[in-house]
């Protein structure tokens, strides 16, 4: 069974130069799972007979981890260090692709099932996946290249049908390690002698027949756009950290309304304030609320701006936008005046006039327009400074650089300015980044760290990694060099900037990827995975230990800390040291050898848990959430950590106090830390809301409660024009429903509902819903879904792995074990089929990702529909033209994309492709895009496979191949 442990001492003992890769693999093969006594590679016994042996367990994971390992120590220079070697591991994983595609899961043998039955199996699929990613790096080596041209005849005979296979079984799943394979084979001529009677063919055609003539027979409707769709989107975008990528959201709705502009603006616009009537009828914190109307307001002008920037055809936007106020629900947006008319003043009654200000900002409408649309006076005007540019504000920021605090102050504001503010200040750090100027950027990171909703609204406009990636490498590469000057103040710049790192870090529950750290020598990875756990002495290096003495006593025997014992410890050494430093003096307290006032006063805002002495630790605690005495600049970072470390204090804390309920000094503190609980935005939810989704009299807990949800969706999409009022719908559902029962239940309830409502004649409308509750965006592959964006139009570009199991991954392994399904019901494998068709639909990637648009620089000279005074009457015909030829429903049939630039890309994008591919020699072969000019496909079954894979080292993912000849 898996033991971490064997993994380990193997590696260990390859990299002491024990045994080699080749040896490692050929033992490995005889000893696994899917050892055969009538294969070749039998392991003998001492009279020459193989040997039998019974399997109770599964070695596959292990197999697995081995064969990472022996990947990890090729790319990283540690692999046969002669052309034998390399010729002998060839082998070594011919064998192994043999013996997996042989093996049969179900221990009856190789049979016409044999397909489903190893993709099925994930321990199996992550191995078959494991054993090409090896073969590519070592193709990548020196000694590999001179071993395949180097083959024997039978060596050639025997890599080649191994290869065949391998590439067989990958038949119809586009992704870069196939084509990679394909690419060796080719260049070295790798092939069996008969290609046409392989191992797959035996064993998977009869399968494959019958699946494709299945999905032949599959006949799909057309494709309708369900207002409930957009609004599940939205919902989805907003829900915990905001995941925002312009040229994504534009790309999903494009393949959604296929070439439908005028639709697709209005349904955004509608859908954007159902997300916020939503959000108010279910009382939503002021935290959430504010979020969905800064993404109306702020962030809906400028990406319409966009959208029409990108744009051939010509988007009518002010009568877009007046149809869509028109079905915006009165009860929840009315007018100003109407609110004195009402119980009550409506807390949303000026969110028309800020969305509309902010469209007449951008330039989307005339500010003439404006009382028409609202129907009364406006309240407001546009900003006094009109529409801010990126360069501008840079400009004024440069010279003078407290314009900076002043931009900072009305970040929050809603005025439609905010993204324009956000690009300027990104660029300013990242200049300030480059320069070294760390004053200025540490009272920069400080304003951020002061203002937990400008984040919001920073990732409103900016991924996580393009703000935080320069600053990781400055603390990264920090040197510690007496001509800074006082060390004091090089202390304060370090640990403001490092404080932005890591509130962004734990607000959004970020990972590496998302920080943008690819080094895995980085100062902040190894803090942020080992900073908080105290190390033993023993462990600690001599300069570690130096370091300690010298911060205790400065702590709590000199008279202060001192610059001399800042200067000979750099701040990377002192945070990695402060959990020790802090668990060392605790002990010493609670032994009497640090009087506790002594203790307290060492420390200013360092948090630790600790159960030796309850006492002791919870008087310290207090001291720490409450100081006697703290001002300025302090205190400001104070609330900060506060605010990082207050959720996992509070359940700490009653935790303990569970155990020890008589204990009257624990709810003081908990007391402090309760305004400091709403700063974590991850899209988790509450245990009162958990429960009354599990609490259904019908049982089925949460599953059921996400079916009758779809189902309210599905009813409310049927007419919504009956009521404005959207269903009450938070994605924090869908969410808890993967996180506590798994993707492939939450999968298979949604299935149940769309078998239920194809039944009563909804299955259009549902089919779209639920294909948009399956491919909306989740913040754990959020990452792994930009870079194969991204890869479509840079080949170069690295595709991390996603350990969580998506619903688009439990899509595609249902649609990998097809053949079952369509023998046990058939009318189930239709809806998968035509479920991932839809999928596919929604997520497919262009060729060639539009790159950013420069809206600032070129609105002047594009036509948006507003015109000037001596265009009005064109304007207004052409308003009207188009007013009559629309659809006037709710609900939308998108039928055949019309030419626009769109298109005209992807068609120059697939001939360019052509071209290269056709002219591509050996080297080309090895070194392009992977992608054979069919583009990356999003959802298939090994594609998620490969992505699932647990592997340690992302590097091995996407491996540069680039100067190997």
């Amino acid at each position: 069974m898996w033991d971490p442990l064997i993994p380990l001492y193997t590696d260990v003992l390859q990299k002491l130069g024990y045994v080699g890769v080749p040896e490692v693999l050929k033992l490995l093969l005889s000893y696994s799972t899917i050892y055969d006594e009538s294969h070749p590679i039998s392991k003998a016994g001492s009279d020459g007979r193989a040997v039998k042996r019974k399997r109770t367990i599964s070695t596959l994971m292990t197999d697995n981890k081995i064969i990472q390992n022996a990947m990890a120590a090729i790319t990283m220079g540690r692999g046969p260090k002669a052309t034998r070697g390399a010729i002998d591991t060839f082998n070594a994983v011919a064998d192994w692709i043999s013996a997996l595609l042989a093996w049969s899961p179900s221990g009856e043998g190789p049979d016409s099932e044999h397909f489903g039955g190893i993709l099925g199996h994930k321990d199996a699929a992550c191995i078959f996946g494991s054993l090409g990613l090896l073969l590519v790096a070592l193709a990548a080596t020196e000694k590999g290249v001179n071993a395949l041209s180097s083959l024997s005849k039978n060596d050639r005979k025997r890599l080649g049908q191994a290869l065949s296979s391998y590439t067989t079984v990958c038949a119809g799943y586009s992704i870069p390690l196939k084509s990679r394979l394909d690419s060796i084979q080719k260049d070295f001529n790798l092939y069996s002698g008969d290609e046409n009677k392989g191992l797959e063919d035996s064993m998977m055609g009869d399968v494959n027949v019958a699946v494709l003539q299945f999905e032949s027979n599959v006949v799909d409707s057309p494709a309708i756009s369900s207002r409930a769709g957009l609004y599940i989107y939205i919902n989805a975008l907003l829900v915990g950290r905001p995941l925002v990528d312009d040229n994504m959201l534009l790309n999903y709705l494009n393949n959604r309304y296929g070439g439908h502009h005028m639709v697709m603006v209005e349904e955004l616009i509608t859908a954007t304030f159902d997300v916020l009537s939503n959000g108010m009828y279910r009382n939503e914190s002021s935290k959430t609320m504010f979020l969905f109307r800064a993404f109306l307001v702020n962030k809906l002008p400028p990406f319409l701006t966009y959208m029409s920037a990108s744009s051939m055809a010509s988007i009518p936007m002010e009568l877009c936008i007046t149809r869509s106020l028109s079905r915006v629900d009165p009860n929840t947006f009315p007018s100003f005046s109407e609110t004195f008319s009402m119980q009550g003043n409506s807390v949303l009654s000026d969110v028309r006039q800020e969305f509309l200000f902010s469209c007449a900002l951008h330039k989307l409408i005339p500010e003439s327009s404006i009382e028409r649309l609202l129907g009364e006076n406006p309240m407001q005007t546009l900003p006094v400074g009109g529409q801010f540019t990126k360069d501008k504000l840079i400009m004024q920021m440069n010279n003078n650089f407290e314009r900076a605090e002043q931009l900072l102050n009305g970040i929050e504001s809603m005025d439609g300015n905010a993204g324009a503010i956000v690009d300027a200040i990104t660029e300013l750090m990242h200049n300030l980044c480059s320069r070294k100027e760390t004053m200025t950027l540490k009272n920069i990171c400080n304003s951020l760290s002061r203002r937990p909703q400008a984040l919001d609204i920073m990732l409103l406009f900016k991924s996580p990694a393009s703000i935080l990636q320069p600053l990781c490498s400055l603390l990264d590469a920090w040197k510690w060099d007496e001509e800074q000057g006082e060390n004091q103040l090089v202390y304060d710049e370090f640990g403001s900037i490092l404080l932005i790192v890591i509130a962004f870090k734990y607000k959004y529950d970020l990972t590496p990827l998302d920080l943008g750290i690819d080094s895995p020598d980085s100062f902040v990875l190894r803090l942020l995975e080992t900073g908080a756990a105290s190390q033993r002495l023993d462990d600690l290096t001599e300069k570690q230990k130096q370091n300690l003495g010298a911060w205790i006593a400065a702590l709590f025997v000199a008279e202060g800390i001192s610059d001399e014992s800042m200067s000979s410890c750099s701040p990377q050494e002192f945070y990695l040291l402060v959990a020790t430093l802090f668990s060392q003096s605790l002990l010493a307290c609670e032994a009497g050898k640090i009087e506790f006032e002594t203790l307290k006063g060492g420390f200013e805002y360092h948090i630790w848990e600790s159960e030796t002495d309850l006492t002791t630790s919870l008087k310290i605690l207090h001291g720490l959430v409450r100081p006697a005495s703290i001002s300025g600049e302090a205190q400001e970072i104070h609330r900060t950590v506060l605010c990082i470390t207050s959720r996992t204090l509070e359940s700490t804390l009653k935790d303990i106090r569970t155990r020890y309920p008589s204990r009257t000094d624990i709810k003081p503190i908990l007391d402090v830390l309760e305004p400091y609980q709403s700063f974590r935005r991850t899209g988790a939810t509450n245990n009162t809301e958990l429960d009354t989704w599990r609490a259904n009299p019908a049982g089925g807990g949460l599953v059921t409660s996400i079916r009758n949800t779809f189902s309210s969706l599905v009813l409310w999409s049927t007419d919504p024009e009956i009521s404005m009022t959207p269903p009450s719908y938070t994605h924090r559902q869908l969410l808890a429903g993967v996180g506590h029962v798994g993707s492939e239940k939450v999968l298979q309830g949604l299935i149940d509902e769309l078998k239920l409502q194809t039944e009563t004649g909804s299955g259009d409308l549902a089919f779209d819903i639920a294909a948009t509750l399956i491919c909306a965006p989740i913040a754990e592959s959020f990452s792994v879904d930009q870079a194969l964006y991204r890869q479509a139009g840079d080949a170069k570009y690295s595709i991390p792995r996603c350990r969580f199991l998506t619903l688009r991954d439990a899509l595609s392994l249902q649609r990998d074990s097809l053949s079952k399904l369509i023998e046990t019901d058939p009318h189930r494998a239709e809806l998968v089929v035509r479920l991932q068709r839809r999928l596919e639909t929604l997520c497919s990637i262009p060729q060639m990702p539009p790159g950013e648009v420069d809206v600032d620089n070129i609105i002047e000279n594009i036509h948006l529909g507003v015109g000037g005074a001596s265009e009005p009457q064109q304007q207004s015909q052409q308003l009207q033209t188009v007013a009559d030829q629309s659809n006037q429903g709710a609900v939308t049939t998108i039928g055949d994309t019309p030419g626009n630039l769109e298109a005209m890309l992807d068609a120059a994008a697939s001939a360019a492709v052509a071209d290269s591919n056709g002219g591509a020699g050996a080297a080309s072969g090895l070194l392009g895009n992977g992608v054979g000019g069919a583009g990356v496909e999003v959802g298939t079954g090994m594609d998620d496979v490969f992505n699932m894979m647990d592997m340690d080292n992302p590097e091995f993912i996407d491996l540069d191949m680039e100067g190997m000849f």
